[in-house]
């Protein structure tokens, strides 16, 4: 399984202890040398308009570490602005607020067996990142996690393991050397104060419909099939969206009742979208392929980092409005380098016009770029894998692979400029 395996090569990158990390700020002028990191500006004319514009990038990389990482605040121009050494904190997925920045910690291989890690919620600043322990509990896995504008809770995912009895469709799809013992549920989980106050869960919600589609598909994994990799909720809270990876698509899901208002990608339910492309942008490929970063613009728009994984193409964001049953594509960037990405990424707008964009290509040699909304690349983060290897900061697998190894950051999360001051 891909996407287990990077959990478990991740899962030796620098424990995270008990007690908080904290480092001092590194100096500009070495910033990103010291994490194998390099900045490519390709576009001189547009990285003055990106710098201008009042938004930070905050990325953690290189994500798959044996140790070394770093919190680094970037301009519209990729020019890093803070580096925050975050050493031992194994940070994965980003979220921020108005005036805040949090983290998963990658804490461990999950005490009830499954292959997610037991993350820890992480406060994260100009001092370092500070690890909530007694988060232990909640057993929350490392893909997503969207503070509330308060910050005084968050969205997350768990991924639970529940025993195949034979009642479990699931359990039966794919073919399998030996029958499966438990599959992994996909729950989405509203902390509020250190507890849970809803949650959801994909077993219970999701159609055997779905995962039908879902196991034709080169990506699906019977023993995970649903892989739920990013949640957001609306500005009201009374609707979350919520991205499976595995079955290549999307949802929004009413959280007063659970239901699965409707859904985007390869699904074919009742509560599939019809697709409206005027313009042909999505082309002869599927709508969706291994999909992360399901974004709400605002309104009834929405935003989707779309890996291009299993072979389907060049990875690539794709915006749609929703209507009336509809979604009508609005643009399609396809990564200007052509590549496809096999796991992680996020797409996120820099300005409110939508005219830039901040990418984390994910598993994939292109790293982190700013694009713009027509796909002209402006600025490129990305790892130098020689140096790198060289300097022994990867995990074994990233180092014998380069698309793993070239993975800058899980997300590259768009905030207000100084959040690590």
């Amino acid at each position: 399984m891909l996407v287990c395996a990077l959990a478990l090569a991740a899962c030796g990158v620098g424990d995270a202890t008990s007690s908080p990390t904290h480092a001092p700020a590194v100096p500009e002028d070495d910033a990103l040398a010291g994490y194998a990191l390099q900045r490519t500006v390709v576009d001189e004319r547009l990285a003055k308009e990106a710098a201008a514009l009042d938004a930070s990038i905050y990325v953690a990389a290189p994500l798959l570490t044996q140790g070394t990482q770093a919190l680094i605040e970037l301009g519209g121009d990729l020019e890093p602005l803070k580096v925050v050494d975050v050493t031992g904190a194994s940070l994965a997925a980003l979220g921020a607020t108005e005036d805040s920045l949090m983290g998963l910690s990658r804490a461990c291989v999950s005490d009830n067996g499954g292959y997610a890690f037991c993350a820890r919620p992480t406060a994260l600043s100009g001092a370092g990142a500070e690890i909530d322990e007694s988060a232990e509990a909640l057993d929350l896995d490392h893909h997503a996690i969207e503070p509330d504008p308060d910050g005084a809770g968050f969205w997350a995912l768990r991924y639970v393991p529940v025993p195949c009895d034979g009642a479990l469709h699931p359990c039966g799809l794919g073919e399998q050397d030996e029958p499966l013992e438990r599959i992994l549920d996909c729950e989405v989980v509203h902390v509020r104060d250190g507890e849970a106050v809803w949650e959801w869960s994909a077993l219970d919600h999701v159609p055997d419909a779905t995962l039908d589609t879902a196991a034709t598909t080169p990506l699906y994994e019977p023993a995970d099939p649903f892989h739920c990799n990013s949640v957001q909720p609306d500005a009201t809270g009374e609707v979350a969206y919520v991205s499976m990876r595995h079955p290549s698509t999307v949802m929004a899901i009413d959280v007063a009742s659970g239901a699965i208002l409707w859904t985007f990608g390869i699904d074919a339910t009742d509560a599939a979208l019809a697709v409206e492309d005027p313009d042909g942008l999505l082309g002869d490929r599927p709508v969706l392929s291994g999909q992360h970063d399901f974004r709400w613009l605002g309104d009834h728009r929405f935003s989707v980092f779309d890996n291009g994984s299993g072979g389907a193409g060049p990875a690539r964001f794709v915006v749609f409005s929703v209507s009336d049953a509809t979604a009508t594509v609005e643009s399609v960037v396809e990564d200007p380098s052509g590549r496809e990405s096999r796991c992680t990424g996020s797409a996120r707008p820099l300005d409110q016009d939508e005219s830039f964009w901040a990418v984390s290509w994910g598993c994939s040699e292109s790293g982190v770029s700013v694009v713009t909304a027509d796909g002209r690349e402006v600025a490129r983060l990305a790892v130098d894998l020689d140096a790198a290897i060289e300097a022994d900061l990867l995990t074994a697998v990233a180092a014998e692979q380069p698309d793993l190894g070239h993975t800058v950051s899980y997300q590259a999360v768009v905030a207000r400029p100084g959040l690590l001051d």
